[in-house]
């Protein structure tokens, strides 16, 4: 298992599995170390698991052996997070307006969880995209700080400074490409650069993007419901797809695992829905 991190120069690189892509018990490997969290959240969303998100608290960074990907706990407790926001969001939308109203805080509110929702499914993308990329050779460095519209597509740096011909890399393209998802994660790259776009709009206060109206405010709960349900299939449309990445991932590292021990299932705490 290569522990020289790959500079990449193409639209989608060739990567191959660090050490730190395994959880390990002395110089045995058990598992693989991380987690199906995009999965996990796609289901739940879906009411397809009743049994509530799996969450890894800071507490069990204390176990051993136990996760060492830090992108792992921070993506499962966002995803904790966001289903408060979700819940939230739903009793919202499903409120009887009766009696004296005041409309200054119905229209706040559906603001307020317009932009919860905006940053979470950006920020949720994140961490899952980063909890993959760090099992890999990958220079850390050009992942850890980025936002998703980079993990998506960025700019070629070194080939730019080498006055080479522009053009453009996907660290998410690129972990896809080794199990040949590639095709269709890029040909949805239009919806998926929907997540990114709201949220730049949203941190850079983009004037109207936003709009408080208190002359549409009866309509508050029906306006925060089209615009909430677009928000989720766009987000779920892309939890599918680093779902399919995750299970390729952790498959081929438990075929690994089979060779040099036997794979174990470590514990993750439910959270009841």
């Amino acid at each position: 298992m290569a522990n020289t991190r790959t500079k990449t120069l193409d639209d989608h690189a060739d990567w191959e599995f660090r050490r730190e892509a395994l959880v390990w018990q002395g110089t045995t490997p058990i598992a693989p170390n991380l987690f199906p969290l995009a999965t996990d959240l796609r289901n739940w969303m879906l009411r397809n698991n009743l049994s509530g998100l799996s969450f890894l608290s800071t507490e069990d960074k204390q176990q051993s052996p136990t996760y060492t990907n830090p992108y792992l706990y921070d993506g499962s407790i966002l995803s904790l997070a966001y289903a408060q926001i979700i819940n939230d969001s739903s009793a919202f939308t499903k409120a009887k307006d009766e009696g004296e109203v005041d409309w200054n805080e119905i229209e706040t509110r559906r603001i307020r969880l317009y932009a919860e929702n905006v940053l979470y499914t950006a920020r949720l993308c994140e961490a899952f995209i980063k909890q993959l990329l760090y099992c890999t050779t990958f220079d850390e460095g050009d992942y850890e700080k980025a936002a998703l519209g980079t993990l998506l597509s960025k700019d070629c740096r070194p080939c730019r400074a080498a006055k080479k011909p522009p053009h453009r890399t996907s660290l998410l393209g690129s972990l896809a490409h080794r199990y040949r998802l590639c095709h269709s994660i890029d040909s949805c790259l239009e919806e998926h650069m929907r997540i990114v776009t709201r949220r730049r709009n949203l941190e850079a206060a983009h004037a109207g993007f936003v709009k408080f109206s208190v002359e549409q405010a009866p309509n508050a709960r029906s306006r925060a419901d089209s615009d909430l349900i677009a928000i989720g299939n766009d987000f779920i449309h892309m939890l599918a797809h680093l779902g399919d990445l995750e299970t390729k991932m952790i498959s081929e590292l438990e075929t690994r695992i089979r060779f040099a021990a036997k794979t174990v299932r470590l514990v993750v705490k439910k959270r009841p829905s």
